[in-house]
C-alpha cells in the first residue's frame, strides 16, 4: 500500500532545494536536478498506478480507494476507484467456536454462521480450516487464573514467538518437540511453554490457534507444567479495535456476533472480556521473568528505568491502559503513555537495531536493565532476524524469525532451555546448541 504523504513531502523538499541551488548552479547540474525530479515523479506515479493508493477509516470505510492495476490479477482486491465506500468482509471457511454469554457460535463449511445454547459442562469440538482437516476438543474453564510475573526455571522450557495465526506451523512445531501428541493433548510433563507474543493476525486459523493455546494453558497445570502467553503488539492492537492485519473473515464474524457494523468496534468486542477468548487473553502479562530470563515481546527501552517500575507494576499499568492507542502520543514522560506507546515492551525494537525513533540500545544500558531486574538474559520477538540467535555476548536472545506456513517445513523454529543449556529447535525435531 503506497501513501501519497511521503511522496508529496519528498517532492516538496526536493523542489525547494532545487530552486535554491539553481540560482548558483551550472547548466549541467540544472539538467541533472531536472531529470532527478522527473525520476522521482515517475517512481511514485508508477508505484501508485501498479499498487494503488488506499486510505481507510477505523470504522471500515474507504476515505479513498484506488486498487491499482495489480488488482486485475489478484483475488484479494477489488479493481476500481472510489471515495467514502464501505469496505467488504465475508466468511471464508470453518471458524469458531466463539463463546459469548450463553451462546456458542461457529461458521460452517458453507460459510454460514450459526449459534446454539452453550452449557458450561459442554465439550466443544474445534475444527481447523486446513487441508488435513485437523480437529480437537476443548473444555471451557469456569474461572480464569491471573498469571504471576516471576517463576522458577523448570528443567525444560520451550519458547517461540510471532506465529501469527499459522496453526500448521505451530502445531507441527509442538508435536515435533513432544509438547503435544496427535490428539493435541499436553505431554510436556512439568515443562514450560512460553509464547512470546503475536500469535494473532495475518493468518487464517487464528481462532483455532488460540483455542489450542487455551486448552494447553489449563491442561499443562494438571502435570505441573505451565504455558506463559506473553502478549505482543498484535494482541494489544486487537484489544484496541485495530483490525488492520485481520483476515476479513474475522471482521465479518465480529460484525455478526457483536452487532456492531463499524469494524473497530466489532473487533474490540471480540477481544473484550465479553467473550471467552477475549477474557482469557486479558488475564495474560506483557512481561515475565522465569529463572534468570526476562521474557518480553519486543524489548525494554533503557528509559523504562526512570519510572522505577517492578514487573508487576509494568503488567498492572499496561492492563489498565491497553485499550488506548497511545502509539503516536508524544507525552511519553507519562508512565501509561510510555508503557503503551512506541517505546513500550511490545513495540520497542532497539534491542535488535536502530529504529526511526531511537538508536539501538548500548550494552551498558542493557546491563543496567538486567541488573535492575536481577536477570542475566532477555528473550525477545517482534523484530525478525535470520535465525534464532544472540546478541550482546548472549545476553539478548532473539527468536522472531520468518516461520514456515506448512507443517514440518523445517522453517518454524524456537528456543529450548534444558538443564541450563540453550538450544535452537525446529519443527522437524532438530536440536542445535545455541
Amino acid at each position: 500500500m503506497i501513501s501519497l504523504k511521503p511522496a508529496i513531502a519528498h517532492i516538496c523538499i526536493y523542489l525547494s532545494v532545487t530552486a535554491h541551488i539553481m540560482k548558483k548552479t551550472p547548466r549541467i547540474l540544472i539538467k541533472l536536478l531536472k531529470w532527478g525530479a522527473i525520476t522521482i515523479f515517475s517512481f511514485y506515479f508508477l508505484g501508485i498506478t501498479i499498487f494503488g493508493f488506499k486510505s481507510a477509516e477505523k470504522s471500515g470505510s474507504w476515505r479513498f480507494y484506488w486498487s491499482g492495476i495489480e488488482a486485475l490479477w489478484s483475488s484479494d482486491e477489488e479493481f476500481g476507484i472510489w471515495r467514502n465506500k464501505k469496505m467488504h468482509a465475508e466468511f471464508n471457511g470453518l471458524d469458531g467456536p466463539y463463546i459469548v454469554n450463553d451462546s456458542v457460535y461457529n461458521v460452517n463449511s458453507d460459510n454460514k454462521l450459526y449459534s446454539k445454547l452453550f452449557i458450561q459442562q459442554d465439550t466443544l469440538l474445534v475444527k481447523v480450516n486446513n487441508d488435513t482437516k485437523d480437529s480437537f476438543y476443548i473444555k471451557i474453564q469456569e474461572t480464569q487464573h491471573i498469571e504471576k510475573e516471576t517463576h522458577q526455571l523448570p528443567q525444560k522450557l520451550i519458547a517461540i514467538s510471532d506465529i501469527e495465526g499459522s496453526f500448521n506451523a505451530f502445531s507441527s512445531f509442538l508435536k515435533a518437540n513432544r509438547v503435544i501428541d496427535n490428539n493435541y493433548d499436553w505431554i510436556f510433563s512439568n515443562g514450560s511453554l512460553v509464547l512470546n507474543g503475536d500469535f494473532v493476525d495475518r493468518g487464517n486459523d487464528v481462532t483455532q490457534l488460540l483455542w489450542l493455546i487455551y486448552k494447553l494453558d489449563y491442561q499443562s497445570k494438571d502435570y505441573g507444567g505451565n504455558v506463559h502467553f506473553i502478549l505482543g503488539n498484535h494482541e494489544i492492537m486487537n484489544f484496541q479495535g485495530n483490525w488492520s492485519y485481520n483476515d476479513r473473515k474475522y471482521i465479518k464474524c465480529a460484525q455478526d456476533i457483536s452487532g456492531f457494523d463499524d469494524w473497530d468496534k466489532a473487533i474490540q468486542f471480540m477481544y473484550s472480556n465479553k467473550t471467552e477468548l477475549g477474557y482469557w487473553l486479558r488475564t495474560k502479562n506483557v512481561i515475565e521473568k522465569i529463572g534468570d530470563y526476562i521474557f518480553v515481546h519486543a524489548g525494554l527501552n533503557p528509559e523504562i528505568l526512570a519510572f522505577d517500575l517492578e514487573l508487576d507494576e509494568i503488567n498492572k499499568i499496561t492492563k489498565e491502559n491497553w485499550d488506548k492507542n497511545l502509539y503516536s502520543n508524544p507525552e511519553e514522560d507519562d508512565t501509561a503513555n510510555f508503557l503503551i506507546g512506541r517505546k513500550s515492551p511490545f513495540w520497542y525494537r532497539g534491542m535488535v537495531s536502530d529504529y526511526k525513533y531511537y538508536d539501538k540500545i548500548k550494552e551498558a544500558e542493557l546491563d543496567d536493565i538486567l541488573k535492575y531486574y536481577n536477570a542475566k538474559k532477555i528473550i525477545i520477538g517482534h523484530t525478525i532476524v535470520k535465525d534464532i540467535s544472540t546478541d550482546f555476548n548472549g545476553k539478548v536472545i532473539r527468536i522472531d524469525i520468518k516461520h514456515g506456513k506448512e507443517k514440518d517445513s523445517g522453517m518454524t523454529k524456537g528456543l529450548l532451555i534444558k538443564d541450563g543449556v540453550e538450544y535452537k529447535i525446529d519443527d522437524k525435531g532438530n536440536k542445535y546448541v545455541l
